[in-house]
């Protein structure tokens, strides 16, 4: 294991216009750290991992692994992949098809000379660790997705690398199998820790595997920390919609009255400070609720006149997709998550066309500024005096 250190990195790619992929950035690692890069397509967490790894070269800035330079644009610093002390785990497995898993396992400690550790049995202990030692004498042909990737994971520590890096994993395998692996990689990095960076765009990935977490954008980091505190303390409207707060109102006090998307919002007052006569209210699709009338709002909470547009039945609850009761607003979707067993969260039957009230009580949401930044406002304080 080992402490990584990423200062100023910028990694440039040349096109009509050129792409900044990472810029400058700054991150720390701690030593047995598993950190997750989360975010879309495009903002720059695969880029950065491969920086990691050596398979591309920045413009500038520097890495360090452990007491190693590995980069530095100022002196000229460049190890390639082989001299980096790392292992990495493949989206695609990565297996070599003519070789058993014994020889795949084996390959680190063969192409780094690591003599004292295939004579020691480290191939079978690290397959035990990952379960699949019983496959040791198969090709990869012979095993399942699951299977191929529990072997990737076993290459990728066998050497005991510095850093495993881990490149979209689990994208590759079906729900089930990638929700058990998942379990199988927490569980492993809990007893036997090492230090792990891990690039996906799923949000459940992310909370569930990561130490700490990284929200990316446009090649910088907006919010790192550990995942309980993105997730419900997300520091601007980017990571509030990507961290599951899809609900977005925008609201605004008009003539004596609360706006929000065109439509009136029941039960909501002024509030006491002027400073947030206009802002943004985001929430998750499990803190609201659908009511047939305002009449049935609870206190504290409140309504806005939906259109439900569409019912998805999903086992244990209702996905509702509704619209703004204005016109205009076929893109102005909101999103209720009704739990199937609770029947106080929406009438027992939700049907496509209804006319409804979707209610939410604003402490259960995030609330941001009209640039789009957290409001510094405690959430009590501004429920106070929003509840009417």
């Amino acid at each position: 294991m080992s402490h990584v250190s990423i200062r100023q990195l910028l990694k440039n790619f040349d096109g009509k216009p050129p792409t900044v992929a990472v810029d400058h950035l700054d991150l720390e690692i701690e030593d047995g750290e598993f950190l997750v890069l989360l975010g879309p397509s495009g903002c720059g967490k695969t880029t950065t991992l491969r920086c990691l790894a050596g398979l591309e070269q920045p413009a500038s800035g520097s890495i360090t692994l452990g007491d190693q330079l590995v980069f530095d644009g100022d002196r000229g610093v460049n190890l390639t992949p082989d001299k980096r002390f790392i292992g990495m785990v493949f989206q695609s497995y990565a297996l070599w098809p003519h070789m058993t898993v014994r020889k795949n396992i084996a390959y680190p400690l063969k192409s780094r000379k690591l003599t004292d550790a295939l004579n020691s049995g480290r191939v079978e202990e690290t397959a035990a660790l990952v379960d699949c030692e019983r496959l040791l004498d198969r090709l990869p042909a012979e095993l399942s997705g699951g299977q191929q990737q529990r072997v990737a994971l076993a290459r990728g520590l066998v050497s005991h690398p510095d850093l495993v890096l881990f490149d979209e994993p689990l994208s590759n395998l079906d729900a089930r199998l990638r929700d058990q692996v998942r379990a199988e990689l927490h569980d492993l990095h809990q007893r036997k820790p090492f230090t792990a960076v891990f690039v996906t765009h799923d949000q459940s990935e992310a909370l569930a595997l990561g130490t700490r977490m990284a929200i990316m954008r446009a090649g910088q980091i907006v919010q790192i920390g550990p995942p309980r505190e993105v997730f419900e303390e997300p520091v601007d409207e980017y990571v509030a919609g990507f961290t599951g707060m899809s609900n977005r109102l925008p609201c605004e006090y008009v003539d004596g009255r609360w706006y929000a998307l065109g439509a009136e919002i029941f039960g909501m007052q002024p509030p006491a400070g002027a400073s947030v006569g206009s802002f943004v209210i985001r929430l998750r699709p499990e803190k609201v609720r659908l009511v047939a009338d305002a009449a049935d709002l609870r206190h504290g909470e409140a309504g806005i006149a939906v259109h439900v547009d569409d019912v998805e039945y999903g086992g244990l609850h209702l996905d509702v997709m509704c619209s703004v009761a204005v016109e205009d607003s076929a893109r102005r979707q909101l999103h209720a998550r009704i739990p199937t067993h609770d029947s106080s969260r929406a009438p027992r039957t939700v049907s496509r066309g209804a006319a409804m009230i979707l209610a939410f009580d604003p402490i259960d949401g995030r609330t941001f500024d009209t640039d789009g930044r957290a409001l510094a406002l405690p959430q009590r304080a501004l429920t106070g005096a929003l509840a009417g």
